[in-house]
């Protein structure tokens, strides 16, 4: 009877001690549902919200790309400040700004910048003919001289520039300025690459070329581009270095080396005619080849630029090619964020305008 009662009571025990690991399972598996369905939920939740943010930023970029469409940006400065929210800024760097104003559940913020108002670097290599353009070799020896940079990281800097741009090209000479570095350089790194023969994708890409550092890099990003399809520059939106650079670079030849006992433009006198462009700009923002040469022989009829800015200065003060920075924002608190950079070409088509993008980067 007593052993009965032994195998009875070690039953019960074991019977016990499964339903509390039943038990103990079920509460872990209903605590994880709910967890992971909680989770589930704000996943969801958030990614519909960064969907809402990505819409938002997109809705920027269409929002100027139509401005763009109809008319000048230009011209936006003679009404932004009668425009709600709308900033123009043409002194030291001409941008178009749009604070933040609200789309739907959310907040979107513009900014616009005119990539003609920079020096193109991929002008400095002909890429028909793999010839060096000297007036552009010159325009971005004065901007990187004028913004600080050692001439000694300026010359290594352009040299191997110029072997990264010029290309195999029949009758021609590839990595043709023996100073910079050539392809063997470039595979001889820790983490080889390929020189790229050929022209630039982007701005950042130099940081990939011998002679360019962060400091460098970051004195100069704001003033040279790799967009317009020739050297000219917008002085309609030009900085003052950029203008003072290009104002240097037209009493040079494109093809021919600068003598420099041959140039009268020395950093004053540059920098007054810049400062006069940028004062008239205050009165009428745009500003055509021609009235840059008007404003020259206003302060000194004795230079002869013509020739030189013909090649170098937009003739028409309006831009077509325009860099957009759109910024979505969803929520105050823990806000979803999206950012679309996109550069946008305007073209003719018949009498009216399209608008064609040339690059687009989502992040």
């Amino acid at each position: 009877m007593q052993t009965q009662r032994r195998n009875n009571s070690s039953e019960n025990g074991i019977v016990l001690i499964l339903v509390i690991i039943v038990l103990t399972i079920i509460s872990t598996i209903v605590v994880d549902f709910v967890f992971s369905t909680q989770i589930d939920y704000e996943i969801s939740a958030n990614t519909i919200k960064e969907l809402k943010a990505d819409y938002i930023a997109k809705s920027g970029v269409n929002v100027l790309s139509g401005t763009f469409k109809t008319r000048d940006l230009e011209q936006l400065a003679k009404f932004g400040s009668a425009v709600a929210g709308i900033e123009v800024e043409n002194k030291d760097k001409w941008s178009l700004k749009v604070p933040t104003f609200p789309v739907g559940e959310g907040f979107v913020t513009m900014v616009i910048e005119d990539e003609r108002s920079k020096i193109n670097l991929n002008g400095l290599v002909n890429s028909a003919t793999n010839r060096i353009d000297f007036q552009v070799l010159t325009a971005l020896t004065e901007l990187f001289r004028y913004q600080g940079v050692e001439n000694d990281k300026v010359q290594l800097f352009l040299a191997s520039l110029i072997n990264w741009l010029d290309r195999p090209l029949e009758g021609s000479q590839n990595d043709q300025d023996s100073r910079g570095a050539g392809n063997d350089y470039y595979q001889s790194l820790d983490n080889p690459y390929t020189i790229k023969d050929g022209p630039l994708d982007s701005v950042a890409e130099i940081k990939m070329i011998k002679g360019m550092d962060e400091d460098f890099y970051n004195a100069v990003k704001d003033y040279v581009t790799v967009y317009p399809s020739n050297k000219q520059v917008n002085f309609s939106t030009a900085s003052k270095p950029v203008m003072i650079a290009v104002l240097k670079a037209a009493e040079v030849s494109a093809i021919q080396q600068a003598n420099d006992s041959s140039q009268k433009l020395d950093d004053d006198l540059a920098g007054r005619i810049a400062d006069a462009i940028i004062d008239e700009r205050q009165k009428d923002p745009v500003v055509t080849r021609r009235e840059v040469r008007d404003t020259i022989l206003d302060i000194d009829s004795s230079i002869g630029l013509s020739s030189g800015l013909s090649g170098l200065v937009l003739n028409s003060g309006t831009s077509e090619i325009f860099s957009i920075n759109s910024t979505g924002i969803i929520g105050e608190e823990n806000p979803v964020i999206s950012n679309v950079a996109a550069v946008v070409n305007k073209k003719r088509v018949g009498r009216s305008s399209e608008i064609d993008i040339i690059s687009w980067k989502q992040r």
